[in-house]
């Protein structure tokens, strides 16, 4: 009789953490894309919770002069993309509350799932923001973004030279080189070219994704992502970016 108790309260247990999410994932509207103006070929769909901000709040005014990019799938998208893989660009903020949820969820996609994952730094809340996005770019050209990325995440105050080389060091990178880089032309660069697209696409705050022919704003749960990354896998269309 208490085996059979105690089995009972384990699937009373086990019920309580799996029907929620089930059910809720049952009663989901089906996704309703409408077309992305001014962006010929991609949508966009309804997203959660941001953390709010404006391109216009990077200090890049005088770099972005409002003009779109060149070439939006290069901008957008990494290069060497798989054919059997989707093509994910994310948009995100060291202080942004919901990216520090979606950014190791993505780690696990991206593990696990056959995408493409380009990280895009989109610096909209202040000077730690911006401080923290110009470390983790200024660290990819060693091979250490996403060790600076992950750190960096949820940083609460401007990380000061001394925090930096010491990722640095944990990262196995110069730390010199590091903080040389932060202030180098490319590095503007590529913060102009994520801000030019985030306009483009209508991102006003973090996080933001690009599944393939899909934008996104705002927080999304891992069901959600996954249907939407394999309607896009799925999907007839030709995409916008191959």
């Amino acid at each position: 009789m208490r085996r059979r108790t105690a089995l009972a309260l384990l699937g009373i247990g086990a019920a309580v953490l799996v029907l929620p999410p089930l059910v809720r994932r049952l009663r989901a509207p089906a996704l309703a894309f409408e077309p992305l103006p001014g962006v010929p070929g991609f949508r966009r769909v309804a997203g959660g919770d941001v953390s709010g901000g404006d391109p216009a709040m990077i200090g890049l005014d005088e770099a972005l002069q409002d003009t779109p990019p060149q070439d939006i799938c290069a901008d957008l998208f990494a290069a060497g993309t798989p054919a059997d893989h989707v093509p994910i660009a994310y948009f995100s903020d060291a202080r942004c509350v919901f990216c520090r949820a979606l950014s190791p969820m993505l780690h696990e996609i991206e593990d696990s799932d056959p995408v493409r994952i380009t990280w895009h730094e989109l610096p909209l809340l202040g000077p730690a923001s911006r401080r923290a996005a110009r470390a983790s770019l200024a660290a990819r050209r060693q091979g250490a973004y996403q060790v600076f990325h992950d750190r960096l995440m949820g940083t609460p105050i401007v990380p000061n030279d001394a925090y930096l080389r010491r990722i640095a060091t944990d990262a196995g990178i110069d730390g010199d080189r590091l903080l040389d880089d932060m202030a180098s032309d490319a590095v503007t660069d590529q913060l102009a070219r994520t801000a030019r697209l985030a306009r483009l696409f209508g991102f006003y705050g973090t996080p933001a994704l690009v599944v393939g022919r899909t934008a996104l704003l705002g927080s999304v749960e891992k069901w959600q992502l996954r249907r939407l990354i394999e309607m896009e896998g799925t999907s007839s269309e030709p995409a916008p970016c191959t």
